[in-house]
């Protein structure tokens, strides 16, 4: 985990800076997970539950560089999506925290910057993007849970690996092998691209000079995405974090509901305590899932308690005091379910 230096930013030109996904080991499952189950959940591993508010803060850094991070939030939330992010003044009170230091911009995927201590950033903006605005929404996709689409198996991309290499290891990325592995060469489980379909106009996507792509042939002479979010990005996320419905079920005490939502679904609960006291929330059923306890309030979905049973062979338990008045929802990201089974939720 890389801690936040002393350094300052270069007034080197950003023509052929790269973006550098943080590394992760991958997910590994257990004898009892057969692939159908394990590719089901690895799709949405790095998701966020549908509602989440993501509250981000800002480390010292240029007014200019914070002023272009704001509307590139704002390029994702004019999409309407189901996830809202809140700026927020204290560094132990986000999830989002971002740096703006001389080590290249990168950003960790999805729900992983919840294992980042809060010492730590979880992205970092290391050019000046008052003028390009698409490697801030760039690096907010990652936040959403989106890998690099050069790297999606569909693509039929032949690389000129040593070309790559060589390209990558100068100025201004200087890369080694291993960081150029990972965020190019490496090909993506197919569970973790956005379909089947290869999106060369992504937000996602890296621009690529001549000479590092052998095949499609049509773009051996470089590749260079069309710039901004994309028709396929927009579909992506609206598919993970669709527009917050204001019906969702009721729960009331000792009465079980039915977690209807399919694999990759979301099932979404509303719940108004009549008294204030310890409350126990669980899902019954054979169900991968992460589940979620949230207070509403007018304008966010503040944090109570989650869990997040995939893989394993148990139901997610949550217990948390909860007060007289107050509203609050449950939201059950459903990863993996088995075909036809009866799945539900009860509060007690």
């Amino acid at each position: 985990m890389k801690r936040r230096s002393s350094r300052t930013q270069k007034p080197e030109t950003t023509a052929k800076r790269r973006c550098g996904l943080r590394e992760a080991r991958p997910r590994v499952f257990g004898p009892h997970v057969g692939p159908t189950r394990a590719a089901f959940i690895i799709n949405s591993d790095k998701k966020w539950v549908n509602g989440t508010t993501l509250k981000y803060y800002f480390f010292s850094g240029p007014v200019s560089q914070k002023k272009a991070m704001r509307k590139a939030f704002k390029v994702w939330t004019d999409l309407g999506i189901g996830i809202r992010f809140v700026e927020v003044s204290s560094r132990d009170a986000a999830q989002i925290r971002i740096a703006f230091e001389d080590d290249g911009s990168w950003s960790y995927l999805g729900r992983e910057i919840l294992t980042i201590p809060k010492p730590d950033s979880t992205m970092n903006i290391g050019w000046d993007i008052s003028t390009d605005l698409d490697t801030g929404v760039h690096e907010i996709g990652h936040t959403l849970g989106l890998p690099h689409e050069h790297q999606n198996p569909n693509s039929g991309i032949v690389w000129n690996e040593e070309e790559v290499y060589k390209s990558l290891a100068q100025p201004p990325n200087e890369w080694d092998r291993n960081k150029t592995f990972w965020n190019i060469i490496r090909k993506l489980p197919a569970g973790e691209v956005k379909g089947s379909a290869w999106d060369p106009d992504s937000i996602m996507h890296y621009p690529f000079e001549a000479g590092l792509i052998l095949q499609p042939e049509k773009y051996t002479n470089g590749l260079t995405p069309a710039g901004g979010l994309s028709s396929k990005d927009k579909e992506w996320v609206k598919k993970f974090y669709p527009p917050l419905s204001a019906k969702i079920a009721t729960l009331e005490p000792f009465v079980s509901q039915p977690v209807d939502a399919p694999s990759g679904g979301q099932a979404n609960f509303s719940f108004k305590p009549k008294e204030t006291r310890k409350y126990r929330v669980r899902t019954f059923g054979n169900l991968d899932a992460v589940t979620v306890l949230f207070e509403e309030s007018k304008n966010a979905q503040n944090y109570i308690a989650g869990t997040d049973d995939s893989g394993e062979d148990l139901n997610g338990e949550l217990e948390a005091r909860l007060e007289k008045g107050k509203a609050y929802s449950v939201r059950i990201r459903v990863m993996y379910r088995e075909p036809e089974s009866s799945c539900a939720i009860m509060l007690w």
